[in-house]
């Protein structure tokens, strides 16, 4: 027994062994070449020009109409049955009647006021006759013209201060101010279009009793809109009243011209931008459509136009050197879309235009014809 332990364990040292040196001995796979050349990447290269390198800046912001009416009762009464067609997407011409509210009440104290300042002043002619001869006539055929239903006509001028303390004191200038006062308030039992436009929304309906403050709807003009944006404090020397705008929209085909109208007197400290108005028109706009602004800008010279995607986040771009990939740094004077304007590259130096995930400074490459 003791034997066969003895002969087991000389043959488990044996295999250990053997195992031990063909493990230490070299594979036939190996080429004997420690420092094997590794295969350059294929890559495509570009060789920037350098010059006056145009751009724009682009903006997107949200249109409104820049003529635009919040419609609010200044009387009370109820609404007649012309509320009923005062619904959303109604067009009116300017002047056309859009509400109207019950008037007869009120135009009867109207008339009222209109027959007692006739009395009065039919009760001062025997006065005027007497007391001031020479404006009688006037006064007479002034009393006489006065008609109930027409607006009243402007009073004659006095001839002197007494005449004047006169008419004051026999109310006839508060008398006539009260009328013409009620006469411009009946105009509002009356709502016209004040342009050529669209109600966007209404609050009412006919025969509710409305209250003066009460609103009523919303009027627009379509053909006109204002879009707001905001352009880089840097970019504002190229902006001025007049800039002409080229305008898109994400959701329609087609494009839109536009000018800046108003610029804000202040800047968003937080981004250290300005508020920009920029005016279009367009038969496809709506109000609270979204549209982007391209404002074109003065040329940027001595400078090299690349595509964004070249560049780290360190501003860096690889340009090749002896077939070999090297790291250089650029000043970077502006981004727009997928372009970068940049200067630090000379004319001659191939800039890498392939996109490799794992390129390093110092990988060997070749470059594609």
């Amino acid at each position: 027994m003791k034997k066969r332990v003895i002969a087991i364990t000389i043959s488990l040292v044996i295999i250990i062994a053997a195992f031990a040196i063909v493990k230490a001995l070299p594979t036939g796979k190996s080429s004997g070449n420690v420092n094997e050349e590794i295969k350059p990447t294929l890559i495509e290269v570009m060789f920037p020009a350098k010059g006056d390198v145009a751009y724009h800046i682009s903006s997107t912001g949200k249109i409104e109409a820049t003529e635009r009416v919040e419609i609010f009762s200044e009387v009370d009464g109820v609404l007649l049955s012309s509320a009923r067609v005062f619904k959303p997407g109604k067009t009116y011409k300017k002047g056309e009647t859009m509400l109207q509210i019950e008037v007869d009440e009120f135009k009867m104290t109207l008339l009222s006021q209109k027959s007692e300042f006739i009395t009065l002043l039919t009760s001062i002619l025997p006065d005027l006759k007497s007391d001031y001869p020479d404006s009688y006539q006037t006064w007479r055929e002034y009393a006489l013209a006065l008609d109930v239903n027409k607006p009243l006509p402007k009073l004659p001028e006095p001839k002197g201060s007494q005449e004047n303390f006169f008419l004051s004191g026999r109310s006839v200038y508060s008398t006539f101010y009260n009328i013409q006062s009620s006469e411009e308030r009946l105009k509002k039992y009356t709502i016209t279009a004040p342009y050529s436009g669209i109600v966007t929304a209404t609050m009412v309906e006919a025969g509710k009793a409305v209250r003066t403050g009460t609103q009523l709807g919303t009027f627009i003009n379509p053909s006109k809109y204002d879009l707001e944006v905001t352009i880089p404090l840097t970019a504002m020397k190229d902006v001025k009243i007049g800039t002409q705008a080229e305008l898109s929209s994400s959701e329609l085909d087609g494009s839109w011209t536009g000018k800046v109208t108003r610029i804000s007197g202040d800047i968003d400290e937080m981004s250290q931008s300005v508020k920009v108005y920029i005016q279009t028109s367009g038969n496809d706009l709506k109000e609270g459509m979204y549209l982007t602004a391209n404002i074109a800008m003065s040329s940027i010279p001595n400078s090299y136009s690349l595509p964004r995607k070249m560049l780290n986040d360190k501003d860096e771009v690889f340009v090749v050197e002896n077939n070999k990939l090297k790291l250089k740094k650029v000043n970077v004077l502006m981004r727009q879309g997928d372009v970068a304007i940049v200067e630090g590259i000379d004319d001659t130096q191939a800039v890498m235009s392939t996109v490799i995930k794992n390129a390093h400074d110092g990988m060997p490459v070749s470059i594609k014809n």
